[in-house]
């Protein structure tokens, strides 16, 4: 059986530092928390341990390796240890 979706519900985006909901966006285009604004993300890793290029197209940012094509925002930021909540805290 099949559910209503409900507007809003589907994709909710969280700051890759903190995890607060976004309401700017850095200099790189990343939705980020107010607080989050000015710091950028350092280069990341892909699973194949290639660096990973950051893009931007219309449904948000995106990263794409040289052997393994495009990734998901999420999944590199998860291969790569973020969110940064302990260090960023200290």
């Amino acid at each position: 059986m099949f559910r209503k979706k409900i507007y809003g519900q589907s994709k909710t985006e969280e700051c890759p530092f903190c995890g607060k909901i976004p309401t700017t966006s850095n200099e790189q285009k990343i939705p980020t928390c107010q607080d989050h604004k000015d710091v950028l993300l350092e280069d990341l890793k892909c699973a194949c341990n290639d660096w990973l290029d950051l893009k931007e197209s219309k449904y948000g940012p995106f990263f794409v390796c040289m052997n393994c094509g495009p990734v998901s925002f999420k999944k590199a930021l998860d291969l790569n240890g973020y969110p940064l909540k302990s260090i960023l805290d200290l």
